[in-house]
């Protein structure tokens, strides 16, 4: 018996043997061969996907900052379980929220140094003030391209786990997704950045003895009908430059049948009517300029004190005024009759007689009276202060800050006979009004007091006003073109005249 018990143990071991024997060969013939991590770094190596050709421009070469940064790399062991393997990768990519961070301001910036370096609002924006496409995409392209120059700083980096599997002799791995980028949007932020930027109005301003520029003949326009000029007065220039003032242009008023005039570029705004005044012809100018350097004098040969004579006409020609009126007719004998400045100096004195109008460096109106000061250099300092540009030396002061100061006498201008009347007004900021109260032949002598004169600026809101020469001086000019009707039908030859120009240059 213990022969044969001895026999079955050793049978027993001999298949145990057997059997090992054929795991192992099992094993050896089975088991994966080669390493799963070096299979994954060639399969990721090899998975790259090719660049899209049709993508042009700036798309094109976010595709090219997308292709630079995105890189997939083994990140920590790769464990093996016989014919499977697993581990992590770290994913690099081109992060869309961090390259256009900032966008819209930066565009903002681009644009102030556009605009600071600008020779005409047009060569920036719209007719509807929008900037340009051009100039936006442009903005944008130089932008992006800086950003997409140092992509690598804009990267964001992820884990993400990945498994490979021993397949025919391989170790295998999808890792197409891992390879395969976001979807690259076309331009990245530009509809966003588009809607925050603010435009920047192109500001103009002519130095003291800068000649005026050329106005453009194609921003001139007439017509007989109000509405027609109540939509120029709606178009966004326009719009721009009233900037949100009262209008006195009404298309309510009976403009006699008689052509209305404008100018509208995108430093002046200019309607010229006519409306009865008083049973004369009334002829306006309202006037809106975007700098006060735009509000001008012009003297005979630009010399003070010089004895030459032109007319409005013609002088205005000489300074390529848009609208141009008589002054004050200041070389004709009166002396010293009040402050009179030109070129931010005092070039006569009168203390104790005349009323001035001054223009301040904001464009505003101020006033001085008789016996405003007690000394000369009194004056000086008042000018020096108030950086008086130009005086207009008639008077008197109609209306003072919103104040009916008309006098009942003064030393000229006829004040309580019927005469053609000159007057000019502000209206609000850099806004002014023009007037002259003529008559048309054979009735040169329907005309009006100085105290009709005064109840017409006033009912035209005017909240400062002054009289300037009247008679046959008084002349009211649109793009050298004389509108009002002059006493006895011929221009008196002057001394001065003031006008209003364009800032945009030739």
């Amino acid at each position: 018996m213990a022969v044969r018990k001895k026999k079955r143990v050793s049978v027993f071991a001999i298949l145990l043997l057997l059997v090992l024997i054929l795991v192992a060969l099992a094993l050896a013939i089975f088991r994966p061969k080669g390493d799963p991590a070096q299979a994954l770094r060639s399969a990721l190596d090899a998975a790259r996907p090719a660049r899209n050709t049709a993508l042009t421009g700036i798309d094109a070469e976010i595709a090219d900052a997308y292709d630079r940064c995105l890189r997939v790399e083994i990140d920590g062991p790769i464990t093996q379980s016989f014919r499977g393997a697993s581990g992590f990768v770290k994913r690099t990519e081109l992060d869309v929220a961090r390259l256009t961070a900032g966008l819209s301001e930066e565009l903002q910036a681009a644009l102030a140094e556009k605009v600071a370096s600008a020779r005409r609002g047009s060569d920036l924006y719209t007719t509807d003030g929008a900037v340009l496409p051009e100039l936006y995409d442009e903005l944008y392209n130089e932008a992006l391209r800086a950003r997409l120059a140092r992509a690598e700083d804009c990267c964001r980096t992820e884990r993400l786990p990945v498994t490979l599997q021993y397949e025919k002799g391989w170790w295998k791995a999808d890792v197409s997704a891992l390879m395969q980028p976001s979807a690259i949007p076309s331009r990245p932020g530009y509809a966003e950045a588009a809607a925050a930027l603010t435009v920047i109005p192109v500001h103009y301003s002519l130095g003291p003895h800068e000649p005026s520029p050329l106005p453009d003949p194609a921003c001139f326009g007439q017509s007989e009908d109000p509405q027609e000029v109540m939509q120029m007065l709606a178009t966004p220039t326009a719009q721009r430059l009233i900037g949100g003032q009262k209008l006195d242009f009404d298309p309510d008023r009976d403009m006699l049948g008689r052509p209305i005039r404008w100018y509208l570029d995108e430093t002046l705004l200019a309607v010229v009517w006519q409306q009865d005044e008083h049973g004369a012809i009334g002829t306006f100018a309202e006037v809106f300029i975007a700098d006060e350097s735009q509000l001008r004098r012009k003297l005979a040969d630009d010399e003070f004190g010089s004895y030459q004579l032109y007319t409005a006409s013609e002088m205005a020609a000489q300074t390529n005024a848009v609208v141009a009126g008589s002054g004050d007719y200041y070389n004709n004998g009166r002396g010293d009759v009040g402050l009179f400045v030109y070129d931010g100096q005092l070039m006569r004195c009168g203390l104790h007689s005349g009323q001035s109008c001054l223009f301040d460096g904001n464009g505003d109106m101020l006033f001085t009276y008789e016996d405003s000061f007690p000394d000369e250099e009194s004056a000086r300092r008042f000018i020096d202060e108030n950086h008086v540009r130009f005086s207009l030396n008639w008077g008197p002061v109609l209306i003072d800050h919103g104040e009916d100061v008309t006098p009942y006498d003064y030393p000229f201008g006829e004040v309580r006979d019927t005469y053609a009347r000159c007057a000019v007004g502000q209206l609000g900021e850099r806004h002014y009004l023009m007037m002259t109260i003529n008559c048309e032949q054979p009735d040169h002598y329907v005309l009006v007091t100085l105290r009709q004169a005064a109840d017409s600026m006033i009912a035209h809101n005017c909240y400062n006003a002054y009289t300037l020469d009247g008679g046959q001086t008084a002349s009211i000019l649109i793009g050298g073109e004389l509108i009002n009707p002059v006493q006895f039908g011929v221009e008196r030859e002057v001394s001065d005249i003031y006008y209003f120009a364009t800032a945009v240059p030739n």
